[in-house]
């Protein structure tokens, strides 16, 4: 199976299970999913989001309660400029309240360089990841397919994107991932 069939065999049972929740389809996205706010809160009990201080997050949809818990404890939030490929906004010191949109990161953020800004943890979303730590993503976007940051990377999942092994070659390892039901750690 190739990494396009197998990204497509996870948007379709989610979308024909009525597991994936807006944005919709999820096809094309790193979808959110009935019960991603478990799992974002199964994860945020974990000891290298407790302690990160510096967070990299995707902009998806299924992230988001994890961006808002980051801002709300004071936390620094670092995330893509959404017009700007390779390039990165900081948030410190900002409400969620005041980020209605991914894009309203433009107004508040500053601009960062990557390699100047120490990082604790990374924040993406999936399209599918097995038990091996394996991940696969949307194909596009972020994270950027050789993203080189050593902090250690977490992923929300919802069972059916969870598989004993991937049918496909992974793009990355994660380190942490968090379903409803459970979380693997590396």
């Amino acid at each position: 199976m190739t990494t396009g069939q197998l990204r497509e065999q996870v948007w379709n049972t989610l979308s024909q299970r009525r597991a994936a929740v807006y944005p919709t389809p999820p096809h094309g996205h790193h979808p959110n999913f009935v019960g991603a706010g478990k799992a974002a809160e199964k994860l945020m009990g974990l000891e290298p989001f407790l302690e990160a201080q510096t967070v990299l997050a995707g902009p998806d949809q299924v992230l988001k309660p994890l961006r808002e818990a980051v801002l709300k404890s004071g936390k620094r939030l670092v995330m893509p400029h959404p017009d700007k490929g390779g390039h990165y906004l900081l948030l410190e010191y900002v409400q969620p309240a005041l980020l209605k949109r991914v894009r309203d990161i433009t107004r508040y953020g500053k601009p960062v360089r990557l390699e100047d800004t120490p990082l604790d943890l990374v924040l993406v979303g999936c399209v599918a990841v097995d038990r091996k730590f394996g991940w696969i993503g949307k194909g596009y976007g972020f994270p950027p397919r050789h993203l080189p940051v050593a902090a250690p990377w977490a992923t929300l999942a919802h069972p059916m994107m969870l598989m004993e092994e991937l049918y496909a070659e992974p793009e990355r390892q994660v380190d942490l991932i968090a379903t409803p039901l459970e979380v693997l750690r590396r």
